[in-house]
């Protein structure tokens, strides 16, 4: 009979130990950046809870207890507790019938490109006070560098070697390249990174079906206007060579109420250069306002204003190992300029199904550069105004002075679409109407020629012309998911009409030309992509592209009395290929091209005239590459990141186009030390490139490798950052020109040594 009592403390014993709960803690990371997620559902049999603001969660369950974690947008999954767990989710493949984005941008596991997004989180562990293009070259296939040494003034970028030019670029819908040059001045819109929400780089000819035409790939800057609550900061920051920035911005969260966010920024920085007499100034104004109602109306507001020192010759390749001598330099010419962009962007649904989108914009912008000009002709400045002298003696009348080139463009254009879409097709319908005006003069003034001193008070202009170009274009986008299928259709057709005029002032010897040009070009794309499996995507796209040749490339533009030769419009054939695999915590992206050109135009310094390019055309030319990207999440602190890309850009004769790196590599690695503090280092490294299209060995800038190091420390309302560029005080060239006179000449353009930045913000919420 005492085996009973016996038995029964047994049986309660084991019920004890089976049902004995454990504490469980960890943390949710949004697998596709590697940021904890703020609110994720916990839920189980008897328990459910909430990740906190640092995406950290804690319960108490059962031994072996399962919890489903659950995130709207995300696919939510089952797992076995663990102590110290971590537990990444996936974004949700996103239903034809729910995408809201404008058929320019791509999309993840939907869209057949190659392309790479840069949050504003990783912009702010980048970035200082340089333009956009330094903080871009951190992606695949993406190379940049600048005039001054340090990234401020003017700087530049290349998507797999094609220059801005030849790179379409949106800021919140608006076109920014020049509508004659098709360059891009990122100098005129300082600290344009602190209202970045984020930036999508499209390689190839990309899926961008207005504006300038895509060949080396397209840029879409998206700003950020509504903030969940409140803030309000103020920015400090200095660094070497006298780089100074002060930045103050104010987001309204609920202050306007429920509907309305209003987003103001102010901005100043300023920087002497690494190399002497590149001195930059730049202020900037970012305004933007948000209804949300029946229609989501966003207005936005950006003024640039830029002062800047240039010197256009490099250093003589002899010289650029010396300390010293690689910064040297002369005063030489400053560049002014304002530009304005306003844009008006709506969005209405009309159903579930149909919605219309609009942009509206109008960009102005004025400007000069100026310059000091010795032994000048009265013949090559019109200054015979009392047309006295002969051609031979007005050649042989000399004069200083100083001269200033002037630039007032004006544009303004409408982009409206409509998107239809189902459960398995979307299809996007609309176009672009572009009006543009440029008025280009020279202006002269302070003559050391005492007559001239005497009969011309002020500025005499001595050359002026007019520039018109309309834009009429016209697109049709198909994306076709069948259900329950693995592959994805995408077709795409663009068609553009452009109407040039030049109108020329007769001015003294300037005769007075009238010149017109029109193309119409027809630009269609194709791609497929396939879901192989859960965690593999494979992709192939084929396009052509069209683009007409930039002004200065029909005519001369500093030269008015000669008749102007035409340049043949540019076109390329892309073929691409890529694979995407997902892994359990990170992902790799793979992709290879072949673009062929014809009628490439190049160009190589004006050793004869300051400020110009010497331009020739290549009949076809070759670029092949391969670019990958694969990044990490290691644990809930450390992450890993890092990408790379082969270039071969070819002459017809097998020759490397000159100015393109063959090889790119990045890789990065970020520490969350604690919830306050943040570590960040960076290596690039930057292949070696020939400066001329002969390839001479003596002009090759060599390879480099500069590391790159942030911290970033977090107290109460005020962030403390420290960056430190180029670590190991490295010399090394950026880009180069060369020539054959009394022998081989190279000159090189220098890049900082080691540079140091700091900076306090303070924000209020």
């Amino acid at each position: 009979m005492k085996i009973y009592p016996l038995f029964t403390f047994f049986l309660i014993a084991n019920s004890l130990v089976i049902s004995q709960t454990q504490n469980f803690n960890g943390i949710v990371i949004d697998k596709d950046n590697g940021k904890p997620m703020v609110g994720v559902n916990i839920i189980g049999t008897d328990f459910g809870t909430s990740t906190n603001e640092f995406g950290e969660f804690s319960l108490e369950a059962e031994e072996n207890s399962t919890a489903l974690f659950k995130y709207v947008g995300f696919d939510s999954v089952e797992l076995k507790l663990e102590i110290n767990m971590s537990v990444f989710l996936n974004k949700k493949p996103i239903a034809f019938n729910e995408i809201d984005v404008v058929a320019t941008r791509a999309i993840d596991k939907v869209s057949p490109v190659s392309f790479s997004n840069l949050t504003s989180d990783e912009i702010k562990m980048r970035y200082s006070a340089e333009d956009v293009p330094m903080i871009l070259s951190s992606e695949p296939g993406v190379w940049a560098y600048s005039e001054s040494g340090n990234g401020t003034g003017y700087s530049y970028l290349t998507i797999r070697g094609f220059d801005q030019s030849r790179i379409a670029v949106f800021f919140d819908g608006v076109p920014l390249n020049d509508n004659e040059s098709h360059q891009v001045y990122w100098v005129d819109h300082g600290d344009l990174l602190s209202d970045v929400d984020n930036i999508q780089i499209q390689r190839g000819i990309g899926n961008n079906l207005y504006g300038s035409s895509a060949f080396g790939g397209s840029i879409n800057v998206n700003t950020k206007i509504a903030s969940d609550e409140r803030e309000i900061s103020g920015t400090i920051g200095s660094g070497d060579w006298n780089t100074q920035k002060i930045r103050a911005s104010y987001r309204s969260g609920s202050d306007l109420g429920d509907d309305y966010s209003l987003a103001v920024r102010l901005s100043d920085i300023k920087s002497d250069g690494y190399r002497q007499f590149h001195e930059s100034y730049q202020r900037g104004f970012s305004l933007g306002l948000e209804h949300r109602g029946k229609a989501i109306n966003q207005f936005r507001a950006l003024v640039g204003y830029e002062n800047t020192d240039l010197l256009w010759d490099g250093i003589y390749f002899n010289d650029i190992e010396d300390r010293q001598k690689r910064r040297a330099g002369y005063k030489s010419y400053t560049d002014d300029f304002l530009q304005q962009i306003y844009s008006l962007n709506t969005s209405y649904s009309i159903s579930d199904k149909i919605k219309i989108r609009n942009t509206s914009y109008l960009v102005l912008g004025k400007g000069y550069y100026e310059t000091e000009k010795t032994g000048q002709s009265f013949y090559n400045y019109n200054l015979d105004i009392e047309n006295k002298y002969t051609d031979t003696q007005e050649q042989n009348l000399l004069t200083d002075l100083l001269r200033r080139k002037w630039i007032k463009n004006n544009y303004y254009g409408f982009v409206p679409s409509v998107s239809w879409a189902n459960n398995s097709l979307k299809i996007d319908i609309g176009g672009e109407l572009r009006f543009y005006e440029g008025d280009h003069f020279g202006e002269v003034s302070n003559f050391s020629n005492s007559s001239l001193a005497q009969n011309i008070k002020s500025w005499h202009r001595y050359y002026q012309y007019i520039g018109t170009k309309n834009i009429t274009t016209s697109f049709v986008n198909f994306i076709w998911h069948p259900e329950n299928q693995p592959f994805t259709l995408l077709a795409n057709i663009q068609n553009q009409s452009i109407k040039w005029n030049l109108d020329q002032n007769k001015i003294g010897r300037a005769v007075g030309y009238q010149l017109d040009a029109d193309w119409s070009f027809t630009n269609p794309r194709f791609g497929m992509l396939w879901e192989i499996g859960d965690s593999l995507n494979a992709f192939v796209n084929w396009g052509t592209s069209q683009k007409e040749p930039a002004d200065n490339q029909i005519i001369e533009a500093d030269d008015m009395f000669s008749q102007p030769v035409i340049a043949a419009a540019e076109k390329i054939t892309d073929l691409e290929l890529g694979l995407d695999f997902e892994l359990s915590k990170g992902r790799i992206r793979l992709n290879g091209y072949r673009i062929q050109f014809l009628n490439e135009q190049l160009k190589n310094i004006d050793i004869e005239q300051e400020g110009e390019y010497d331009y020739y055309t290549a009949d076809s030319t070759e670029h092949t590459g391969f670019e990958w990207e694969a990044y990490y999440i290691f644990n809930p602190k450390v992450s890993f990141s890092a990408n790379g890309a082969y270039m071969l850009n070819l002459f017809s004769n097998g020759n490397f186009l000159p100015n393109i790196p063959l090889t790119l590599f990045n890789f990065s690695t970020t520490y969350n030390y604690s919830n306050n503090i943040m570590l960040f280092a960076q290596l690039k490294r930057t292949g070696r490139m020939y400066v001329d299209q002969d390839n001479t060995e003596a002009g090759a800038i060599k390879a480099n490798t500069l590391l790159n190091l942030a911290a970033s420390y977090q107290f109460n309302d005020l962030e403390l950052m420290l960056k430190m560029d180029n670590v190991f005080d490295t010399l090394y060239s950026t880009y180069g020109y060369g020539y054959e006179y009394d022998g081989y000449q190279a000159y090189f353009w220098p890049g900082a040594t080691r540079y140091t930045y700091l900076s306090l913000t303070y924000s209020l919420k």
